[in-house]
């Protein structure tokens, strides 16, 4: 029997008040709760349809993903540690999103990992590596004058496979699997890489980072990356 959000322990159903799509599944990837947001997202009406149901279940084109999602929870609950997740997919309206999603080992009473609690936010609507970085600028640079900072990457022009470079690049991924990802050789994306660097004008690929955020690179989604599902662990 579905149990009524309102019936729901404090700790899920204030998840229902967060921005952001928010849940938490148990030990065999089985959902015990999702807010409102994500049930729109996958296709469910209302946060008790997917009590019950796993990834597989999901009326959304996100299943032919479900075994990466479940081998992501599995790895979270056997390490105990976080997980960020870049996901690329088209939902149940039609539409492809791209979000980060961060997924924490999710502990009874007892102290035990009983599943795994999620939340992801939309790139598009949060900037969030640049939130970051310019909040590390304040601390580190705090003579600088912010309205200094260029505000849009326009000045510099990027090919379609650099900007998925990049992206990916920010995003944490390192290139070996920037290369998986993309399909390309590692050497392809090095190539890529040196490209970069001229085009940005810096000296190595940590530098690059510092430089794509200031201009606002870390929010632009390439196009081609919306057109193919992925869902990739980032930091790895």
């Amino acid at each position: 029997m579905m149990q009524p959000v309102s019936m729901l322990p404090p700790s899920l159903s204030m998840l229902e008040q967060l921005p952001g799509c928010w849940g938490c599944k148990d030990k065999n990837s089985v959902f015990v709760y999702a807010n409102s947001e994500y049930c729109r997202l996958v296709g469910l009406k209302h946060p008790q349809e997917c009590i019950g149901k796993t990834d597989h279940d999901m009326p959304c084109p996100t299943i032919a993903c479900a075994d990466q999602f479940q081998a992501q929870d599995k790895q979270v609950m056997e390490t105990g540690k976080r997980l960020r997740v870049l996901d690329i997919h088209p939902y149940a309206n039609g539409r492809w999103y791209a979000h980060l999603f961060t997924k924490t080992p999710w502990y009874d009473e007892a102290g035990n990992i009983c599943g795994v609690v999620f939340c992801g936010q939309e790139l598009s609507d949060t900037a969030i590596l640049e939130v970051g970085h310019w909040i590390c600028r304040a601390v580190t640079h705090p003579n600088d004058h912010p309205l200094d900072a260029p505000s849009h990457p326009s000045d510099i022009h990027l090919t379609a496979r650099e900007s998925e470079v990049l992206f990916l690049h920010l995003y944490g991924k390192k290139p070996q699997l920037i290369a998986q990802t993309l399909g390309v050789s590692v050497k392809t994306v090095e190539n890529h890489f040196a490209h970069l660097r001229e085009k940005f004008s810096v000296e190595s690929k940590a530098a690059l980072i510092e430089r794509a955020l200031a201009l606002g690179f870390g929010s632009l989604i390439p196009e081609r990356l919306l057109t193919k599902q992925v869902s990739v662990v980032l930091r790895d």
